[in-house]
């Protein structure tokens, strides 16, 4: 995919084009910041198909056509009322040619069974390009179930499955240390953790087995990870972009450690930052904001596009008590602005995420956790909650020596000193957000009822912002 735009489609009303550029991507948002929307909307372009058979068929042609108008609604924006529209690759989704694409798409709701797993029912629950299941499984259960056994020796897993064809293919997990085995009530014997291992790993394996290499393929995953053990999710990921390199990953989730944890990958391990694009996705005032990385650029080029402006004149305004304006020649002041105001609420978002003191939520709260807040901690891409874990460790040892002053030393580690500063910076970028920010946004082009000095002013402090954002996890964080 190269890009993707949503008007009025569930929780977007007018979503800006998402420009994956083909290439990975990463999206973070809170929950129902409109993640989901954008997964529906995928199905939708390259599964409309499938989904036409899920309407109820009507014995006449007028109930027939009111029953499909009522099924589409269900997916248009409850505020505006209109019809959805969708764009991929910039065409309507209605005449977009799906048949060179082999799409994979699988969220943590569709991973859910009752009792038991059998794969033909499995994979029937995902929206997924195959063309007849039951023959995929009774061709390649012994190959998946050789692989998902080799994969779990990997993973330092002490289970194993095996695959009963003669049984619909249900599947049987094995502990080889505890000696018990269930295919039935498999949730009596085995956690949640492992239970998702494996359906994830069968979901996966299957996959592989299907790809097929004359055609775009795409993967698509909305937070499906959530459940696993901690371990075994830098073990999945890392399964994953070493098998699945050849595809367009697109994954989609909430969960900040799993996406710091990608973001480090991407650039410390795999070093293949140019392959991905990362994104913010948040709720600011009811309007759902996507936020791309490096769209923006650093406060560095906002403020050299500013400077490219060309002072013209400088005259005396009488219906403005005199006052002294700038008049500008080849500068967007009003696109200035906007830059301003944007990269003012991705910063905040930024170390909201990466502190988590507040989520994905309204910046106006964000800003006044920053005020309200004595200190934060953070310290190599360790946050307040790694502290906690450290300091329980250090309480939970039998007879501690010097406690106080190990717990003392623990946290002074983490303290951030100079937040006190940056305190005073959101501070004074609160006030211009207000007083000179948002006048500007709806400014006029070319001429501005501002003083220099407080554009000026507002970079430079976006500037420290940034710096110390940057400082804090010593990467790059232009576009955050």
């Amino acid at each position: 995919m190269n890009n993707l735009k949503l008007i009025d489609f569930k929780a977007h009303k007018d979503l800006e084009s998402i420009f994956f550029e083909n290439k990975n991507f990463l999206l973070y948002g809170d929950n129902g910041a409109g993640k989901s929307s954008i997964y529906e909307a995928i199905k939708v372009v390259f599964f409309k198909d499938r989904l036409s058979k899920l309407i109820q068929v009507m014995p006449t042609p007028a109930e027939r056509e009111a029953q499909k108008q009522d099924f589409w609604s269900k997916y248009n924006n409850k505020n505006t009322g209109n019809d959805f529209q969708l764009e991929i690759n910039d065409e309507d989704y209605n005449t977009f040619n799906s048949e060179n694409y082999q799409l994979f798409m699988l969220s943590l709701d569709e991973l859910q069974i009752n009792k038991g797993i059998h794969l033909d029912i499995l994979l029937k629950k995902f929206y997924f390009s195959f063309d007849n299941i039951d023959d995929f499984c009774s061709t390649h259960s012994d190959d998946i179930e050789n692989s998902i056994n080799t994969v779990l020796q990997s993973f330092r897993e002490n289970i194993q499955i095996e695959i009963d064809i003669e049984d619909d293919y249900a599947i049987k997990i094995k502990d080889t240390t505890r000696n018990l085995e269930s295919k039935v009530e498999i949730k009596k014997y085995f956690n949640e953790a492992k239970i998702n291992l494996v359906l994830l790993l069968l979901v996966f394996e299957s996959i592989k087995k299907v790809q097929d290499i004359s055609k775009k393929r795409i993967l698509v995953l909305d937070d499906f990870i959530t459940s696993l053990d901690v371990a075994n999710r830098t073990f999945l990921i890392r399964y994953i972009f070493d098998n699945f390199s050849e595809f367009q990953i697109l994954i989609f989730t909430h969960n900040v450690y799993f996406y710091n944890l990608i973001m480090y990958l991407v650039n410390d391990i795999y070093k293949t930052s140019n392959q991905w694009k990362l994104a913010n996705l948040y709720e600011i005032n009811g309007e759902h904001k996507l936020s791309i990385k490096k769209s923006l650029g650093k406060v560095s080029k906002i403020t050299e596009r500013y400077k490219n402006g060309i002072k013209v004149n400088t005259i005396n305004c009488s219906e403005c008590n005199n006052k002294i304006e700038d008049i500008y020649q080849n500068v967007d002041i009003n696109e200035i602005g906007n830059q301003i105001r944007q990269k003012f609420e991705v910063l905040l978002y930024e170390f909201s995420k990466l502190l988590m003191i507040g989520g994905v939520e309204d910046s106006k709260k964000i800003i006044e956790r920053i005020e309200n807040s004595k200190n934060i901690y953070f310290y190599n891409k360790k946050t307040a909650s790694d502290l906690l874990d450290e300091l329980y460790e250090v309480l939970s040892l039998e007879n501690p020596q010097n406690l106080q002053n190990s717990l003392k030393t623990k946290i002074e580690r983490y303290r951030q000193n100079g937040f006190s500063d940056i305190q005073d910076v959101v501070r004074n970028l609160k006030l211009y957000q207000k007083v000179t920010l948002h006048p500007m946004s709806h400014g006029t082009i070319g001429q501005s009822s501002f003083t220099t000095n407080e554009i000026e002013e507002s970079l430079d402090l976006l500037e420290k912002f940034e710096n110390y954002i940057k400082d804090l996890i010593d990467s790059d964080v232009d576009g955050a």
